[in-house]
């Protein structure tokens, strides 16, 4: 419990909030009640949510695993898997919520705001890590493919005698 007391208020909102939305999940998410017949449900375990649920499962595990030491996982940092685990399993709980909306009942409310909560918080204690986002290929190369294009485009225009023959090189 001193370990846990250690940690940064970010890293306790993550592991306290998934620890609950964990919970809320086995909790009816649509609830229809049938009068003397009683009342009948479906958890948050049914479709997408069986993903969320794994992921914050995997979350859980993983900041087990950052608190007994410094672990890496190839160049990622530490934060970085957290924060993807957080975000993705808000995505899936967003997802969850947006499409089962017949007969939600209360524990729906409660986790999508927990699944939003534990996001915001993974992001933030990974900014306050400093931890070094990784960059996406498709920003960075696409520069590089339009100047490549431009010089193969500026020297086949410059007498190649494969260009096309609407430009005609002045004398």
């Amino acid at each position: 419990m001193d370990a846990f007391m250690k940690l940064s208020r970010e890293a306790q909102v993550v592991i306290g909030g998934s620890l609950l939305l964990l919970i809320i999940m086995f909790f009816d998410w649509q609830q229809v009640t049938l009068g003397p017949y009683g009342s009948y449900g479906a958890n948050a375990w049914h479709g997408v949510g069986f993903f969320a649920g794994l992921l914050i499962i995997g979350l859980l595990v993983w900041e087990g695993v950052r608190l007994f030491g410094n672990v890496t996982v190839g160049s990622l940092d530490d934060g970085v898997l957290s924060a993807v685990f957080a975000l993705l399993s808000a995505l899936f709980i967003v997802i969850y919520f947006l499409t089962h909306g017949t007969a939600r009942h209360w524990p729906a409310w409660i986790g999508l705001l927990l699944a939003i909560v534990v996001a915001v918080f993974a992001v933030m204690r990974a900014r306050a890590e400093e931890v070094k986002m990784p960059a996406m290929g498709g920003s960075s190369s696409g520069g590089s493919t339009a100047s490549s294009g431009s010089e193969m485009s500026s020297s086949s225009s410059d007498g190649d005698a494969g260009g096309s023959s609407d430009a005609e090189p002045e004398a």
